[in-house]
């Protein structure tokens, strides 16, 4: 039950990551497609985790983000480059990777956390973190995206059902952290981790 790659346009430029993971449910990356000069446009890919929820996704073409009605179509294989999403090249490819998902249900995703958040007030909501790593854009800015990894797949699970709880007055998305989002960068632990070590 993979999920499609679909082609949003006409956002605002300036539009934030989180109100694309907030607007969009189901949402594991998104990419932003930019001109010869590297400026963003207003046009993305965004990967979901599964059909249900790219169809769902679809329904929002017409639908206005930020005050600008967006369309919603299924990405076109030209778009698709390689390196766009780590370790795929092509929407054929998209869930290969996560066929070893078991082995890190220990490590969680979650977004739409608030930009200035404190750990203590994280650790005080899901019990029992072993180790958060803030997700941050190309400019070092937190944008409310973090990995938590916790000690038993028992205490994960029980933090995944805090999915859709409201945290400081934000909706909270929670879920197993996708094999590419755990590369190089992350503390070892996780990396170790998430390779079944």
């Amino acid at each position: 039950d993979d999920g499609q790659l679909l082609f949003v346009s006409n956002l605002p430029f300036a539009v934030e990551e989180s109100t694309v993971y907030s607007f969009f449910e189901g949402v594991l990356g998104i990419y932003r497609l930019t001109d010869k000069r590297g400026k963003f446009k207003g046009r993305a890919i965004l990967k979901f985790q599964s059909r249900a929820a790219s169809d769902s996704a679809l329904r929002n073409n017409g639908k206005l983000l930020d005050g600008r009605p967006i369309s919603v179509d299924v990405a076109k294989p030209e778009l698709l480059k390689e390196g766009m999403f780590p370790g795929e090249t092509s929407q054929s490819s998209i869930g290969g990777a996560s066929a070893d998902i078991g082995e890190i249900a220990d490590i969680l995703f979650v977004s739409n956390l608030p930009f200035d958040v404190e750990e203590k007030s994280v650790r005080n909501f899901f019990k029992s973190i072993k180790t958060i790593h803030w997700l941050r854009d190309k400019k070092g800015r937190f944008k409310g995206r973090a990995i938590l990894m916790f000690h038993s797949k028992s205490e994960s699970e029980a933090a995944r059902k805090k999915n859709g709880e409201k945290f400081e007055g934000r909706t909270l998305s929670v879920d197993i952290a996708n094999p590419e989002l755990l590369k190089e960068g992350l503390p070892v632990e996780i990396q170790q981790a998430s390779k079944g070590g």
